[in-house]
């Protein structure tokens, strides 16, 4: 029994180093640039020694990656057990699903997309999103010619970056809606939009 509780307090403290050095990093990235910041700058900040950064982290680009691979499976878990079909259809868990996994914790999130870098490469997410909703059976009806497959995914990638935009907004609070109210303002703005684009294929 002592084993295991030694056992979950080493892992929570694991946990909360590397999520300490992570932030510490994305803090430092907002003051200087990237190839500027070194690991003392990191340990400092996170209020660590060395060897806890080591513990955990090869060099600095590894926090990156770790930064970068973590922030995409977290938004990749939005999209368990929805399929295409599923999500033309019904958007609105979905939406719940987002607004869930950034209201958990949204200090962190209003931290990662805080710096240009990394907003940047959650909104590149949307090509994923984009390429997922193409494979539903009723864009695939329509999509019957090059010309229309293009419009289509243009047409979606237009909706989803909006999407992604006014999540960031209200995550950092610059608009008068929050996380909770957008499944329901999003599902029916995606609904009326659906039914634009499927009646300009007819």
């Amino acid at each position: 029994m002592e084993e295991k509780k030694r056992t979950k307090a080493e892992y929570r403290s694991s946990l909360r180093s590397k999520r300490l050095i992570r932030e510490a990093l994305i803090s430092m990235m907002k003051e200087k640039p990237f190839d500027k910041i070194t690991i003392t700058d990191i340990v400092r900040t996170a209020d660590i020694n060395r060897g806890t950064f080591y513990a955990h982290f090869r060099d600095i680009d590894e926090v990156l990656a770790s930064i970068r691979e973590l922030a995409f499976s977290e938004l990749k878990e939005a999209f368990v057990d929805m399929s295409p079909d599923l999500i033309i259809a019904n958007p609105h868990p979905l939406f719940e699903s987002f607004s869930e996994f950034l209201s958990k914790d949204k200090e962190y999130y209003r931290l990662i997309l805080s710096v240009e870098e990394f907003r940047k490469s959650i909104m590149d997410f949307r090509f994923h999103i984009v390429e997922y909703l193409m494979k539903a059976t009723a864009v695939q009806h329509f999509s019957t010619s090059p010309d229309t497959k293009s419009y289509l995914f243009g047409a979606f990638d237009f909706l989803i970056s909006g999407i992604m935009t006014i999540y960031a907004d209200a995550l950092n609070e610059e608009i008068q809606i929050t996380l909770e109210d957008l499944p329901d303002l999003l599902t029916k703005i995606t609904g009326s939009a659906m039914r634009e684009l499927q009646k300009s294929l007819r």
